[in-house]
C-alpha cells in the first residue's frame, strides 16, 4: 500500500516548477522561506519534492513568487504516466475544456440525462 503522506509524480512535478520560479525571480531560499515564515531547509525539502506541500501553501508560494497557482501545473506528465484514462479519455477532456462554460453545462445535463445515476459534478 502506498503511503499517502509520500510525496507523488505531481508533488515532484510541483517542487520543480518552485523552484524554476523562485530561480527565475532570483530569489533564494532564505528569502523564499523567511517570506513565507518557514525554514530555509522546508524550502529545500519542498523543492526536492522529499515534502508534500498543502493547496494553502501552494498559494503562499504561487503569490510570493509571482505565478498563478495554475502555473505550477503546466506541462504535467502525459497520458503514460496515468494509465487508467485513455487517450480518447483525455482527448475529451481537452475539448470539453476548451468549450464556453454554457456548452459545458449543457452537455453536462445531456450526460446526466441518458445516465442518471450518475450524480452531477455540482
Amino acid at each position: 500500500m502506498r503511503n499517502s503522506k509520500a510525496a507523488s509524480d505531481i508533488d515532484r512535478q510541483i517542487a520543480a516548477r518552485i523552484r524554476l520560479a523562485r530561480l527565475e525571480t532570483g530569489m533564494s531560499q532564505e528569502k523564499l522561506a523567511e517570506a513565507l515564515g518557514i525554514t530555509f531547509q522546508q524550502v529545500q525539502k519542498y523543492e526536492k519534492g522529499l515534502n508534500r506541500i498543502s493547496a494553502g501553501r501552494l498559494r503562499e508560494i504561487s503569490d510570493t513568487l509571482g505565478r498563478e497557482v495554475t502555473w505550477f501545473f503546466e506541462e504535467m506528465p502525459t497520458f503514460e504516466a496515468y494509465p487508467t484514462l485513455s487517450k480518447a479519455d483525455l482527448r475529451m477532456l481537452k475539448n470539453l475544456k476548451a468549450l464556453s462554460p454554457d456548452t459545458r453545462r449543457a452537455l453536462d445535463a445531456l450526460l446526466v440525462s441518458l445516465n442518471p445515476d450518475v450524480a452531477t459534478a455540482e
